[in-house]
């Protein structure tokens, strides 16, 4: 019997979402790129309008779904539905935005079911000490007290280490729920 799970990567616009699931995916991600029409906001060409989707198979009884959710606000409503059955939480950071804080406590009270059971890593890219010291400083005062490593979405080591730390937390709070 093949196992399955579901794991979401989540961010703003521009966080890393497509780049992450195309650099972790075995074969060719799906995407839904479309043309950019927001370009004051954030200096892209395309953004995602419904969702990537990619898998990694961790060996021959386990797969693991990668699906990335649009990040622009006005397509909130179709977040609960791509999320639903998801074990876990890949949340993006892009430090080098200036509303990267605004834009992580948003989505963390967007997803906060998976942040209330711990099955959030935070992933930053862009991101410096200092930055990574406020961002720390951020989930703290927020009582969110999750696992954060500066990530490059382009770097397959990088994902594979947050998607290890993610499982081993998702496997911890299984144990102690047992």
């Amino acid at each position: 019997m093949q196992l399955q799970n579901k794991i979401l990567f989540i961010g703003p616009m521009g966080a890393g979402k497509t780049t992450a699931i195309q650099s972790l995916s075995e074969g060719n991600a799906a995407t839904t790129e479309v043309r950019n029409s927001n370009r004051e906001l954030y200096d892209k060409q395309t953004t995602t309008v419904a969702m990537d989707y990619g898998f990694i198979q961790l060996d021959e009884n386990q797969q693991v779904h990668l699906y990335g959710i649009p990040g622009q606000k006005h397509f909130e409503p179709v977040w609960p539905v791509i999320a639903k059955g998801a074990i876990g939480a890949v949340l993006l950071v892009n430090a080098g935005h200036p509303d990267w804080q605004k834009d992580t406590l948003y989505l963390l009270q967007a997803f906060r079911d998976l942040v209330e059971n711990g099955s959030v890593v935070v992933a930053a890219n862009r991101i410096d000490d200092s930055q990574m010291q406020q961002l720390s400083a951020l989930l703290a005062e927020h009582e969110c007290f999750l696992p954060v490593l500066p990530t490059d979405p382009r770097n397959r080591d990088d994902l594979v280490l947050a998607l290890e730390i993610l499982i081993a937390n998702l496997e911890v709070e299984t144990y102690i729920n047992e």
